[in-house]
């Protein structure tokens, strides 16, 4: 009888499940599966970046965490996002995660889908807490540990568990007391694309970067056009398209960027902004997008949104493996860098000898808010007379990963401030409990400039001392002036600083 009894909680709790509900965990061996993940003959682990996991927290409750309460005994409720790939699953797929506390049973609950995955991915979620410690041990008890892995269920029966962080195959994400039982944000599968956001104000904006054989997700606020609304028996019989045409490859996509909110699955005539996400061709260099608002069921309403017949244009950058994107970003935030390439690779080097450009500031800059430092160099770059076009003006840092000593190098590219001055710098200290953390050790820095000489060709100048870089001693050595701003300062260095050699030169 007892048997007979489990087999009806496994079955109920498997139907719950299957319907979205909150149905208790389902131990492992008791669903008939492995009591854990089994790499080989019936489980795969994914370094492809098939299967992510993207973080997992306990829920916020009054001045505790939110609970899960049977029996008398309660537990805590964590609650993650799961991102699996467009390209390997295309119509969504079967998730899951396993994951054990304490009493080492692995526990399996699903994940279901969800709105807003990050581009290039389908979004799911999950919840677990059956077996996992409640407030009796107290928020961050010392030796409790909680091990978890997501996982893919194939047709077959097997499964592919994402190992895109972990070397060894026996390796999963663990939360204990060190990372305040929480865990994400890192860069670990970051998708390789941008965002165009065309706003109610008539302006259009890029986030992230646009490289060839990436993603592009085009987000449009739907009062930019709003003129066609027609309805056919009650329901809405109207469209907003995007359309969005790659050169020189000559390939056009298209699709809607508008959603009905419904209502018991029925839609009603309240439209939501809906991003469309397109694959972007890797021989494409620029796009070229355009926007229809039409209605149909005999309305012949139309109009456009083609910025007056030119359409709006932007620039697609080289692919990321292409030897001009390698180790470069573009420095506009102290949280990190976005990568970016360089257009145009220089044919040859020079020092810059003639006041081409000279570094007019140099700062260490400190932030701590809520706790979480973080650590950069700011450099101001000023452009003089130049024989031909300036392309990029930026900063080389070198510098040590003081976690496993492997040295590495950034080419920090500017942003143009106006009146020839322009703004780079590189983040070298972030310590989030819960998001992305690096810590590196600033060697030598070096500032360049890429100018198109008259003649077509490219060139890069150096203010490197001739080769030999600027050391931390020789930004920083002969004093600072502490600057305060919110949540932190900046030092910038003195006016005889060694990165200052040229601007005393051109003086």
């Amino acid at each position: 009888m007892r048997i007979y009894i489990n087999v009806l909680t496994v079955l109920f709790s498997l139907i719950l499940l299957g319907c979205g509900g909150e149905g208790p965990a389902v131990p492992v061996a008791m669903a008939g599966f492995g009591a854990e993940p089994a790499l080989g003959a019936q489980d795969e682990a994914d370094r492809a970046c098939r299967v992510v996991l993207r973080d997992v927290m306990r829920l916020p409750g009054g001045e505790d965490f939110a609970t899960r309460c049977q029996g008398g005994a309660c537990q805590y409720v964590w609650t993650g996002r799961v991102d699996v790939s467009r390209d390997a699953y295309p119509s969504r797929a079967e998730v899951g995660v396993l994951y054990r506390g304490a009493d080492g049973a692995w526990r399996e609950v699903a994940a279901g889908p969800v709105q807003g995955g990050r581009v290039g991915f389908f979004g799911y979620s999950f919840e677990m807490s059956d077996g996992l410690f409640g407030p009796e041990a107290g928020q961050y008890p010392e030796g409790q540990r909680i091990e978890l892995v997501p996982f893919i269920r194939r047709a077959d029966g097997t499964r592919l568990f994402d190992h895109n962080r972990h070397p060894g195959d026996g390796d999963n994400h663990v939360l204990d007391a060190t990372n305040g039982y929480g865990w994400g944000g890192d860069d670990a599968c970051a998708p390789v694309a941008g965002t165009v956001t065309f706003s109610e104000d008539w302006s259009e904006h890029v986030s992230g970067t646009l490289h060839a054989g990436g993603w592009m997700s085009l987000w449009y606020d739907l009062d930019r056009l709003s003129s066609c609304r027609a309805t056919h028996n009650g329901y809405p019989a109207w469209d907003l398209v995007a359309y969005a045409y790659f050169l020189p490859v000559g390939e056009l996509a298209t699709g809607s960027v508008r959603s009905m909110l419904t209502i018991n699955g029925s839609p009603t005539n309240d439209a939501v902004e809906q991003p469309l996400e397109l694959r972007i061709p890797r021989g494409a260099t620029s796009v070229e997008v355009w926007f229809q608002n039409y209605s149909g069921a005999g309305n012949n309403c139309q109009n456009w949104d083609s910025d007056f017949g030119a359409n709006y244009r932007f620039e697609i950058l080289p692919p990321v493996d292409d030897a001009r994107c390698q180790d470069v970003e573009r420095w506009n935030r102290i949280y990190g860098g976005e990568a970016s390439c360089i257009r145009t690779m220089p044919e040859q080097q020079y020092d810059a000898t003639n006041c081409e450009f000279t570094v007019t500031g140099f700062g260490h800059g400190y932030e701590g808010h809520y706790g979480i430092p973080v650590e950069w160099l700011e450099a101001y770059l000023h452009v003089g007379a130049v024989d031909g076009e300036p392309l990029e003006v930026g900063m080389l840092t070198r510098f040590t990963d003081t976690g496993n000593g492997v040295p590495g190098e950034t080419f920090s590219l500017g942003t143009p401030m106006g009146d020839g001055t322009w703004k780079t710098g590189f983040t070298f200290h972030a310590e989030a409990p819960q998001g992305r953390r690096w810590n590196y050790r600033v060697d030598q820095v070096a500032f360049f400039l890429d100018v198109r000489r008259p003649s077509g060709s490219v060139v890069r100048l150096w203010q490197s001392r001739r080769g030999a870089n600027y050391s931390w001693d020789d930004a920083f050595g002969a004093g600072v002036t502490r600057v305060s701003i919110p949540y932190g300062n900046v030092q910038w260095a003195n006016d005889g600083a060694g990165v200052f050699d040229s601007r005393r030169a051109c003086q």
